[in-house]
């Protein structure tokens, strides 16, 4: 390995540690972050992100799985590798700062502190989620169809028990015939 890629490397895991411990209320409320913090380096592109994101949604497992792609792409002369990195600076800073929390949260079980900060933190979660939707919304096609389809998935999500995996690949197939 280069010092170049040396130095790819060490900002691909610096930066997802950091998007880590930012992770509250689940790994939606990091993507506004983890979006600007991917296109400005270069790493991938705007439809990228979203690319990469969709492709998640197929996958079993956290949302900020897709920290895995970005990685991959951020390093194409040591793909694996930046998967990898990005990987352990996702998920190893946040889960040994929930293992140390967790302790905590136990031993003031009983505080009546307890039930005010959930409740305080849930509007904060809430509002990181709306901020995610809207920068997914970005990266997407636009145009009747486009909008037809976002309108006919979320009402669909809402009201029925379709898996968000099957929407994606009947969304898929009819921006592949429609969109084209």
């Amino acid at each position: 390995m280069n010092a170049a890629s040396l130095g790819t490397a060490l900002h691909v895991l610096w930066t997802f540690a950091q998007l880590s411990v930012l992770g509250f209320g689940g790994g939606k409320g990091i993507i506004p972050q983890m979006h600007r913090e991917a296109t400005a380096y270069g790493w991938v592109t705007n439809d990228q992100f979203t690319q990469f994101y969709t492709i998640r949604k197929l996958v079993p497992g956290p949302t900020t799985i897709f920290a895995a792609l970005i990685g991959y792409a951020a390093m194409p002369s040591t793909p694996i590798l930046g998967a990898a990195i990005a990987t352990a600076g996702m998920f190893v800073p946040s889960s040994a700062i929930m293992i140390g929390v967790d302790k905590l949260w136990e031993r003031f079980s009983a505080s009546p502190w307890r039930p005010i900060v959930s409740h305080g933190l849930a509007p904060a979660i809430v509002g990181l989620v709306w901020a995610s939707v809207l920068t997914i919304a970005r990266g997407t096609a636009s145009g009747v169809v486009a909008y037809a389809v976002t309108a006919v998935v979320a009402a669909l999500m809402l009201r029925t028990k379709l898996s968000a995996s099957l929407l994606i690949l009947l969304s898929g197939a009819v921006g592949i015939i429609a969109l084209r």
